[in-house]
């Protein structure tokens, strides 16, 4: 049976260079070509990944194989076998091990080379010396994350959904591939401003009702915290609920935004972004949502799916619309005062985790407490 194999899309974006902290700042159109090394990026949800199957997925740069064996772990590797290139994931797969399509090599779960069928009783060769590259990866919050770069003893934290902690919950998740570099889908993620001008539905904002908007931020993890704070009255249901609601948003490294809204200080609803990169052209977006309220999956799991398929559309179509005008390769005015700070502030965070992994110290948050004010 053939795999599942996630493609990559086609782009001719370059993207633009790290900025700093100024009130307005414009910069060439070139972002630095380099991911977050040493850290988790998420992958799939865990359900996706059944026991004694495989799938196959194009990201990080790589084609990725993420297999589940018969005692119910995980395991990833390169999904190329290193004999002749072709996609592992075309093969037998028996809980495992996983056999070359081509001529029956087999591999274990952490790409070393197991058998050479093709071989002679008297021909011997040191098979174990032979490996496709291996992925460490871990499962939480029902998702699936692979770490990109070297392992070692001290990996950081997964980033996690906020506000389950001790809760049952049910989750869905939506997924849109945008051709854009990561750090341009990461920014558009973190942007505050673009929400009544991207995201317009009759049940949400608009940009004809722009009010001002404070919100204080403060460091945290690898990234920032929104502090909790009672939700805008900008949509239908915040109008309704919003004096006994509350939500907290945050952001981590590489490209995870979390949420999560309380009904009466209890965890209603709860969310994570996040982007992963396929190439230096495309990034996969995948939000998913969770939900405490029991025995209403067969309801809810329909209406938020729908909510999140219209969002993730709209940052789809932006961004396809983005890549018009970056193809000519314009100068940008990337920070213009508070609104653009969040993005500036990723570019730092970014530079900080990827300095201090290459000089083997601790990572110093560089983000700084602040309020921020913008119009939305």
């Amino acid at each position: 049976m053939e795999p599942s194999v996630i493609p990559p899309l086609t782009s001719n974006l370059t993207v633009p260079a790290e900025t700093s902290e100024p009130e307005l700042i414009e910069r060439p159109a070139l972002v630095g070509t380099t991911w977050v090394k040493n850290i988790w990026y998420y992958a799939l949800p865990s359900d996706h990944v059944k026991k004694g199957k495989t799938v196959s997925m194009n990201v990080l740069g790589d084609l990725i194989l993420i297999g589940r064996k018969s005692d119910g772990s995980i395991f990833a590797m390169r999904d190329i076998c290193p004999h002749q290139g072709a996609p592992l994931s075309f093969g037998d797969f028996d809980g495992k091990e996983v056999a070359c399509p081509f001529h029956g090599w087999k591999f274990n779960s952490e790409g070393i080379c197991t058998d050479i069928p093709a071989l002679c009783s008297d021909q011997q060769v040191n098979v174990c010396k032979i490996r496709t590259r291996s992925y460490p990866c871990r499962e939480a919050d029902g998702n699936i994350w692979l770490y990109y770069g070297e392992p070692r003893a001290d990996m950081p934290e997964i980033p996690r959904a906020q506000g389950l902690d001790g809760l049952k919950y049910d989750q869905t998740v939506s997924r849109v591939i945008v051709p854009t570099h990561m750090d341009y889908a990461v920014v558009a993620l973190i942007d505050p401003a673009h929400v009544p001008y991207v995201h317009k539905s009759w049940w949400w904002r608009n940009s004809k009702a722009l009010k001002e908007k404070k919100k204080h931020y403060v460091p945290a993890g690898t990234g920032w915290t929104m502090v909790k704070h009672s939700p805008s009255k900008g949509s239908l249901i915040f109008k309704l609920l919003g004096d006994f609601m509350e939500t907290e948003i945050a952001f981590r490294l590489p490209g995870c935004r979390t949420e999560y809204i309380t009904l009466f200080g209890r965890t209603l609803v709860a969310s994570m972004t996040t982007v992963t990169p396929i190439d230096e052209n495309n990034s996969e977006l995948n939000h998913t949502s969770y939900w405490t309220v029991p025995g209403l999956k067969w309801l809810l799991k329909p209406i938020v799916n729908a909510i999140a398929d219209e969002f993730l559309g709209q940052d789809l179509r932006i961004a396809q619309r983005q890549q018009i005008g970056l193809k000519f390769k314009p100068k940008l005015t990337m920070i213009v005062k508070d609104s653009g700070l969040p993005g500036s502030w990723y570019f730092q965070g970014k530079r900080e985790w990827n300095n201090a992994t290459e000089e083997g110290r601790p990572f110093v948050n560089p983000i700084k407490e602040k309020v921020l004010r913008w119009m939305t």
